[in-house]
C-alpha cells in the first residue's frame, strides 16, 4: 500500500487495503498517516469507504445470521462481520462499500476505525481473557483471538481453540471464524478450528450457527455442530464425547478408543518437539485414558507399558517404533 495512485478506482482500492490492515491490526501506522496526508483526496475516500463498509457489513451479516427461525435471543442489533474469507469476506464486503463510495465528491472528515484487540497463546500454552462485558475466553495452545465491542460484542476465533463464557447482555454475541459464524445466547461454548474443518460444541445455552453461505441453524445445549470434508451437520454429544472435546480446558487430554494416529495428533498440538509414528502399522491402536497436557512423558510410557511402543528423540522429534514383545500387537483393531 502506497501513497500514489489518484485514479479514483485505484484510491478507493489502497483505501479499502488500508481499512482492512487497520482492522486486523497489521497496518504501519505511521505509512497509514502518511497516505493519509498525501492528498486532500486520500483522507475524504477512506473515510467514505470506512463509512460504508460500517453499513453494508451490518445488512449482509444480518441476511445469513439472523433469520428468524434462527434466533437463539430476541436481542438487539449490533455490528458485526467475519474478518477473513468464510461465511463473508470483509475484502468482498469492503469492495461492496467501495462500488456504492466511488463518485460521492466533497471533502469527508476522517472517521478513526475502532481497532479490534488481540491476544494469542503459544504452543503448550492456555491463557483466560476477561472480555469488555463480563465475558470470559479461555484460548487453547496455539490459539489467536480478537475482539471489539464498541457497537456490538464482536468476537473473532482465527485459529486453535477457545470456550466461551458469555454473559447475558442487550447486544448479540457474535463470534465469526472461518468456516462457521455464529450468535450466541448467554452460556457456554466451545470454537475449535483446525485443518480438517472446525466444530461449535453448545455446553449451555443456544447457538445460531451458519456454515459459510447455509441458512443458520439453531444448536441447543449438549449438541455440536461439526464440519468435516466441507460438510456439516449437528451431532448430539454423549457424555464421554463432551468430557473428551473440554478435557484441555483443565490440562488433559483423554482418549476414549481413539486410534493412535489420531491421538498423536492431538498430543502434538501442544508440543514443541511433535510425535511422529515411525511404523505406519501402529494407527490403527485403540487408545483409551486420560493424560496432563503437560506430562507428555506419561503418554509415551503408557504406549511402551500396554502396547510396547518405544519412543526415541530424533532432530526434535519424537519417533515411536514397535518392540518385539511377543503377543502385544492384540490390542489393535
Amino acid at each position: 500500500m502506497g501513497a500514489g495512485g489518484e485514479d479514483g478506482d485505484d484510491l478507493t482500492g489502497q483505501a479499502i487495503d488500508w481499512l482492512v490492515a487497520l482492522d486486523h491490526g497489521t497496518a504501519d501506522q505511521e505509512a497509514f498517516e502518511a497516505w493519509r496526508s498525501a492528498g486532500p483526496r486520500h483522507a475524504a475516500v477512506f473515510a467514505q469507504v470506512a463509512a460504508t463498509w460500517r453499513r453494508t457489513s451490518d445488512r449482509r451479516i444480518a441476511a445469513v445470521i439472523e433469520s428468524p427461525a434462527a434466533d437463539p435471543e430476541p436481542e438487539s442489533e449490533g455490528e458485526g462481520a467475519a474478518p477473513k474469507p468464510g461465511l463473508i469476506s470483509r475484502r468482498a464486503v469492503a469492495a461492496s462499500a467501495a462500488a456504492i463510495a466511488v463518485g460521492i465528491g466533497g471533502a469527508g472528515a476522517f472517521v478513526a476505525w475502532p481497532r479490534r484487540a488481540y491476544a494469542e497463546t503459544a504452543i503448550g500454552e492456555r491463557r483466560t481473557i476477561a472480555l469488555p462485558d463480563g465475558s470470559h475466553a479461555l484460548l487453547n495452545t496455539a490459539s489467536r483471538v480478537a475482539w471489539r465491542f464498541d457497537d456490538g460484542r464482536d468476537f473473532w476465533l482465527e485459529r486453535g481453540e477457545a470456550a466461551l463464557l458469555v454473559r447475558a447482555g442487550d447486544r448479540p454475541f457474535r463470534v465469526h471464524s472461518d468456516p462457521i459464524d455464529a450468535r450466541l445466547s448467554s452460556g457456554s461454548f466451545n470454537l475449535r478450528l483446525d485443518r480438517d474443518g472446525a466444530d461449535l460444541l453448545v455446553r449451555a445455552g443456544r447457538a445460531a450457527a451458519a456454515y459459510r453461505d447455509a441458512q443458520a441453524e439453531t444448536i441447543d445445549a449438549g449438541n455440536m455442530l461439526v464440519i468435516s470434508d466441507g460438510a456439516a451437520q449437528i451431532e448430539t454429544v454423549s457424555p464421554s464425547t463432551m468430557a473428551s472435546a473440554t478435557a484441555w480446558q483443565h490440562g488433559e487430554i483423554v482418549f476414549d478408543g481413539m486410534r493412535l494416529d489420531r491421538a498423536v495428533a492431538e498430543f502434538n498440538r501442544y508440543l514443541p518437539d511433535k510425535i511422529l509414528l515411525g511404523d505406519e502399522s501402529l494407527a490403527g491402536i485403540r487408545l483409551g485414558g486420560a493424560f496432563r497436557i503437560a506430562a507428555p512423558d506419561s503418554f509415551l510410557a503408557a504406549l511402551r507399558d500396554g502396547f510396547g511402543i518405544a519412543s526415541r528423540r530424533e532432530h526434535h522429534q519424537i519417533v515411536l517404533y514397535r518392540v518385539a514383545t511377543g503377543g502385544i500387537d492384540a490390542a489393535r483393531s
